[in-house]
């Protein structure tokens, strides 16, 4: 299960790599400098989850070991609200308490730790302490506050600003069945849009107790609907990979219950995850690079900062 909470990191160095890739053609690549990859977001009512680890090699040997050791420890992490700068510390998993890792699991989308392996150990930088079972986060996001990170490590200096939004919820939700299979159901979306152009979403769901995953196509924006009432289908989302069947692909099963998430995020991040999932979808031989819209600030860094005002619901397939 840990693997599949770092898939999110293992898509963000393909990007990386992709994003690096020259259209000219040469028979010696120079050997790419390491930069400090940021992975972070802070959520409506939660604390922020910052990930720090260092990019690879083009041609390194990447396996799992090599992404959970590559993680970066000491760095110096603060996060400035309210014209407050905040210290954020560095905790791992294996240190905190019952109570602290119910939060951190959920920052994550994990539903428990019994679904957790055992085998391997990481460290993130997040308010989250373990002192005290009945101390809640020294900083949660709030919809409407713009967030400033700052990172410095070995000399580096990186910084972002991200926006929770107001949230914009859903209407209703629904499922239809599968027209061929009258087990599977997939689930659809009302929303009545705000009138204000410039609104951007992001939803993730959940079947039963698995992880909770974004859609392959996670991200969208009002430019076609703004204003308008409309609706749309959510995926039944599932890491890049694992194998997609187009015939059964975004449906869940009669019974499964269903926790849909639905964001509103500002442009930025929406730019961000956009271009991402198109650089990871966009391979072949014909495919051309794809530059990612990441929004790291500072020499030797790149990566993301985002914030999230969520919207959370359950829904049983009947």
């Amino acid at each position: 299960m840990l693997k599949k909470i770092l898939f999110g990191f293992i898509v963000l160095l393909a990007a990386i790599i992709a994003s690096s890739c020259e259209k000219e053609i040469s028979n010696e690549l120079p050997e790419q400098e390491s930069q400090i990859v940021v992975e972070g977001s802070i959520e409506n009512g939660q604390a922020p989850i910052i990930f720090l680890s260092q990019s690879f090699s083009f041609f390194s040997s990447l396996n799992f070991e090599d992404i959970v050791n590559n993680f970066i420890s000491g760095a110096s992490v603060s996060i400035t609200v309210d014209n407050k700068t905040i210290d954020i510390n560095e905790i791992c998993y294996s240190d905190l308490n019952d109570f602290s890792k119910s939060l951190l699991l959920k920052s994550l989308g994990v539903a428990n730790e019994d679904s957790l392996s055992n085998e391997f150990d990481f460290c993130v930088y997040t308010p989250i302490k373990s002192d005290n079972i009945f101390e809640l986060p020294y900083l949660l996001g709030e919809a409407g506050k713009t967030y400033q990170l700052h990172v410095e490590y070995e000399g580096k200096k990186l910084q972002s600003s991200t926006t929770i939004p107001n949230i914009v919820p859903l209407d209703s939700v629904y499922v239809q069945v599968h027209p061929n299979i009258d087990t599977l159901f997939r689930l659809f979306a009302v929303l009545d849009e705000p009138p204000e152009l410039g609104n951007f979403y992001r939803y993730f769901t959940q079947q039963n107790n698995n992880p909770m995953y974004p859609g392959l196509s996670s991200v969208f924006d009002d430019l076609f609907t703004n204003g308008r009432e409309f609706f749309f289908p959510l995926d039944k989302a599932q890491p890049r990979s694992e194998e997609f069947i187009l015939d059964t692909y975004g449906y869940f099963t009669l019974h499964d219950t269903i926790t849909l998430k639905f964001c509103s995020i500002d442009k930025p991040h929406y730019d961000f995850w956009r271009t991402l999932e198109f650089s990871a979808d966009a391979v072949g031989p014909f495919s051309g690079a794809i530059d990612v819209a990441f929004n790291i600030e500072g020499e030797g860094g790149i990566g993301n900062w985002g914030g999230y005002a969520a919207y959370e619901t359950q829904i049983v397939a009947k």
